[in-house]
């Protein structure tokens, strides 16, 4: 579903674990779509059919999915990641996560072609697309975020959610590195906070107040 201009928000709505995913759509060389976490392939206790269902969903938006060129992914958790390596196999496309977090991808199986570093990400097709990756651990070591600028939107995987914060007790959490991360975000000039997950909330958190809020509650869980 549209949120603005060419930016598309696909909200888990299933009964398994899934993430929620984003698309930048028509912003790469022959109008390619960027994608963000495509999540599973199917999920792991009910076997929902969690990647078809997204694909379906970006084709009924009216965008063609086998255009999806680049993949980028917050972090490594299989509900985040699994389906890249199937659209990478099917249609090409090129798979970016933070350096850190590559080597359990490949223990996964999968492969990466780009890492992403802290610092600005500019794509190219008709109009630029200019984002502005951060580096922000504390769920995982090479937990990523991703700022669109133009407008004010924050994508930010597992970080954080509305009135709450992502885990911090699975392999390489830290609750120190967590609240780093979230007191760098909150600082930010966000208008759309676009979570990873829809936990009490869709995940879709709207407004310069609403977002200051909540990093407000999140903050002081810590």
């Amino acid at each position: 579903m549209k949120l603005i201009d060419n930016l598309y928000h696909y909200i888990w709505s299933g009964q398994d674990n899934n993430c929620n995913s984003y698309l930048f759509a028509n912003v790469l060389e022959n109008g390619g779509h960027l994608l963000i976490d495509p999540g599973h392939i199917k999920t792991p206790h009910r076997g929902e059919a969690a990647l078809e269902r997204l694909l379906r969903s970006i084709q009924d938006d009216g965008l063609d999915p086998t255009l999806i060129g680049l993949i980028l992914l917050t972090h490594c958790h299989p509900d985040h990641c699994e389906s890249a390596f199937a659209l990478r196999r099917e249609l090409g496309a090129l798979v970016a996560i933070h350096e850190s977090e590559a080597a359990y991808i490949k223990s996964m199986g999968g492969e990466v072609d780009l890492y992403l570093k802290e610092g600005d990400l500019r794509l190219g097709f008709e109009e630029s697309l200019d984002l502005r990756i951060f580096h922000s651990p504390g769920h995982s070591p090479g937990h990523v975020t991703i700022y669109y600028p133009g407008k004010k939107v924050l994508i930010a995987g597992d970080l954080v959610f509305y009135r709450s914060t992502g885990r911090t007790d699975l392999p390489g959490g830290s609750p120190e590195q967590m609240k780093e991360s979230i007191e760098q975000l909150s600082k930010l000039d966000v208008e759309y906070l676009l979570c990873g997950h829809p936990y009490g909330h869709p995940g879709v958190i709207k407004g310069k107040e609403e977002i200051k809020a909540n990093f407000a509650v999140v903050g002081s869980m810590f």
